[in-house]
């Protein structure tokens, strides 16, 4: 026997209200409703509340992607400019025979091996050093760095920092958005379950096929077991597409 199967996502949610209210103006129009006022207005409201409360989160939910996005990005761009730093102060290291402490001034081994990046947090400290230990190496009396620049990596560093302080706040609004849709989908529930329960109340008397065919105008779908028989206007709708 075929079951009921309710809207179980908030897509489908929003689209059996939508197709419920169109039956529902239809019915009153042919002078054949099925669902009180109230009811209906019910529908109406709660339409249009979980409808914005879903936009809404689908809003949060791009701009927190977004943000991620610019966040990634700087970040990228800054690990670019450590490591080439880096590339740069080994060569040149190398290059004019300076003593391998020099490293030491900005936070790598005496080898001159790129320190890893384990995280955002940890790229950041890396590239303070880089800031911090050409600022000691110049006092020390070495040259400054060049291609790129420490100061070329506090502006990269900057950028990255202002990039992910953005994410957070983005973040807590798509959480904030998301709970609040949560709260209101056993309410909507419960109201799709009444009309289930009206129109089966108001139709008890005719067949279950009936009832089922009406349920369905008012955008109720059912599911089959498998090899069971659909309903006539099913099979007429299945060979029609």
């Amino acid at each position: 026997m075929p079951y009921l199967s309710q809207p179980n996502s908030d897509v489908q949610r929003i689209a059996f209200m939508r197709a419920c209210l169109s039956m529902a103006k239809k019915a009153v129009t042919n002078n054949s409703a099925i669902l009180g006022e109230t009811l209906v207005a019910n529908l109406e409201s709660g339409l249009t509340d979980f409808d914005t409360s879903y936009q809404l989160l689908d809003a949060s939910l791009s701009a927190r992607q977004q943000e991620v996005l610019e966040k990634n990005e700087a970040v990228g761009v800054l690990k670019v400019y450590v490591r080439d730093f880096y590339d740069g102060l080994k060569r040149r290291t190398y290059r004019l025979h300076h003593p391998t402490s020099v490293f030491r001034l900005y936070g790598v081994s005496s080898e001159g091996e790129l320190p890893k990046f384990s995280g955002d947090n940890n790229l950041f400290e890396v590239a303070r050093q880089i800031v911090l230990g050409d600022a000691n190496a110049v006092v020390e009396g070495y040259t400054a760095m060049s291609n790129p620049t420490a100061a070329e990596v506090q502006e990269k560093l900057s950028a990255a920092e202002k990039e992910k302080e953005e994410v957070g706040p983005a973040d807590s609004e798509y959480n904030r958005v998301q709970k609040e849709l949560e709260a209101k989908r056993e309410p909507i529930d419960e109201l799709i379950s009444e009309v289930a329960d009206t129109i089966q109340f108001v139709m008890r008397k005719e067949s279950a096929s009936n009832v089922r065919r009406i349920m369905r105008n008012y955008g109720f779908n059912y599911r089959y077991l498998k090899d069971e028989e659909a309903d006539e206007e099913v099979v007429v709708e299945s060979e029609q597409q």
